[in-house]
């Protein structure tokens, strides 16, 4: 992979992690209102929005990745941080089978965005 390419994914994965801390983070914490999860996430949020904004546009102006295909991987990338956050910060039981069976079913549809992606390209 080029490493600029690699270097847009990595925005858009950054941006993922800033999102899911902003979105979930408060539901580790003991005692929360909503101004404190507020003033914990608005940060985050601007911050997420700083890396996805130039991966997304980035990875859409310079390597034809179209608008499916980046929102698919930033589901799976949404899926492991949020899988990562919820096992090591909240430390709840997870449901492997169901979770897995989900993952598989995002990565197929990124696999088949994809490839229908090539297939086309290979018809012209």
């Amino acid at each position: 992979m080029d490493k600029n390419k690699l270097i847009a994914y990595s925005y858009v994965y950054i941006g993922t992690i800033f999102y899911v801390f902003a979105s979930y983070f408060h539901l580790s914490l003991k005692e929360w209102t909503f101004r404190k999860a507020l003033l914990l996430a608005m940060p985050l949020v601007c911050i997420e929005y700083f890396f996805s904004l130039r991966g997304n546009r980035y990875l859409n102006e310079k390597y034809n990745v179209n608008a499916i295909e980046i929102l698919l991987i930033t589901m799976c990338f949404y899926f492991i941080n949020t899988w990562l956050l919820n096992y090591f910060i909240i430390k709840n039981k997870i449901n492997s089978a169901k979770e897995l069976l989900s993952f598989i079913l995002i990565l197929i549809a990124f696999y088949l965005s994809s490839n229908i992606k090539i297939k086309l390209h290979k018809k012209e």
